[in-house]
């Protein structure tokens, strides 16, 4: 893992953070008080899903923009390393 993830946001529980992801289907992995993974454009699908679905709740909404401005940012073909802290 990219020993610099970008921080994308920062959830108050650890079960309102894995909640979130889990609404998104991203995969990630645990780590000191976050959670990491890496956004491909193949990830698209997936923000773009959830940040359509009336049910998707506001924060969970939130977090799939957030992930999409920062592939956007990186560019087509990038691989972003990407973490979402939670407090203890």
């Amino acid at each position: 893992m990219d020993p610099t993830p970008t921080l994308v946001m920062s959830f108050a529980s650890l079960d309102e953070a894995e909640s979130a992801l889990d609404w998104i289907g991203l995969d990630f992995g645990e780590a000191e008080g976050a959670f990491e993974g890496f956004l491909t454009a193949d990830d698209r699908e997936l923000l773009d899903q959830a940040d359509d679905d009336p049910e998707t709740p506001a924060p969970v909404r939130e977090l799939a923009r957030a992930f999409r401005r920062l592939l956007d940012a990186a560019g087509p073909d990038a691989q972003v390393a990407w973490r979402v802290t939670f407090a203890a």
